[in-house]
């Protein structure tokens, strides 16, 4: 077996059990029918602030490592922002508010923390929850911002990921260990967020209708092309090596986050094109997403 063999069938090893999960909550929500909301509500409230703790204790993070993958996720967020400006502009819809959510706010929890485990292990998961941390963040006060036309910075503190953050770093920072029963208890708990987070991709992926193909293209190329690219000029240009540079051009990879369209459709502004342009984007991410790890790899 050639060199190059043996690399597409690691890539093939790390990709197959992800886009799997995916496709099997897709087939789930052909035959059965549940409430979505709920099962955000447990990761939300439950799984994803434990596996932030559990993640931000397993490995010793000083405060410009945390920095420099904060910085990273914002400047890709806010250049593929710019971006899509440009795009709006050129093809006058600079009304087209909703566009820019899917196209500035990637996956970087359901799609980003397998991939992350899988190719890098448990230290690459925690670099990579660093990085959703920084788009949740962003998501649930400038993706607000940007689907109301204003406002929106508060709710960001209803939920308790910002308050995980602040402990799990905490406790990194000031190198304390987390009680046995404790730290046993977020990592049982946070283990189940990445299945239940692909499950529930795939399921809210089924109910999801394509429209408005052709911008949907264009945000689907933005958000993953544009983003990859912008990713890699910063770890290039900042001299960002390692395993950090490799998490960020990954995440930075990764198609439309599901949570564009649930913000888009509370606030109702262009759901139809949010929800396509996320379908787009994950079908697009199925070849795209092996080719970023054969290169980083």
């Amino acid at each position: 077996m050639t060199v190059f063999n043996r690399q597409m069938a690691s890539i093939l090893s790390i990709v197959f059990p992800v886009f799997c999960a995916i496709a099997a909550g897709y087939a789930f929500g052909r035959f059965k029918k549940l409430s979505l909301e709920s099962l955000i509500e447990v990761l939300l409230y439950i799984t994803i602030p434990s596996l932030v703790v559990s993640s931000l204790t397993k490995r010793s993070f000083a405060i410009s490592d945390v920095a420099v993958i904060a910085g990273a996720a914002t400047a890709v967020i806010l250049s593929t922002g710019a971006i899509s400006y440009v795009y709006l502009a050129i093809i006058k819809k600079r009304d087209l508010r909703g566009f820019y959510l899917p196209t500035m706010f990637m996956n970087s929890g359901n799609m980003s923390f397998p991939l992350a485990l899988l190719a890098f292990g448990e230290e690459g998961l925690s670099i990579a929850v660093i990085y959703y941390i920084t788009v949740s963040l962003l998501v649930y006060s400038l993706g607000i911002y940007i689907a109301k036309g204003g406002g929106g910075l508060g709710e960001m503190f209803r939920l308790p990921l910002i308050y995980a953050s602040i402990i799990g770093l905490t406790i990194n920072l000031t190198n304390v260990t987390l009680p046995n029963p404790i730290q046993v208890t977020v990592d049982m708990l946070g283990a189940a967020t990445i299945p239940l987070m692909l499950i529930s991709l795939g399921y809210r992926l089924h109910s999801a209708k394509l429209s408005h193909f052709w911008i949907s293209l264009a945000g689907s190329v933005i958000r993953i092309g544009g983003g990859v690219s912008i990713a890699y000029l910063i770890v290039t240009f900042f001299g960002i090596q390692g395993l950090d540079a490799k998490i960020i051009i990954l995440s930075s990879a990764m198609p439309s986050a599901v949570i564009n369209f649930i913000i888009s459709h509370r606030y109702n502004v262009h759901s139809d094109l949010v929800a396509s342009t996320v379908v787009v984007s994950t079908l697009i991410s199925v070849v795209t997403t092996p080719l970023v790890l054969l290169w980083i790899m």
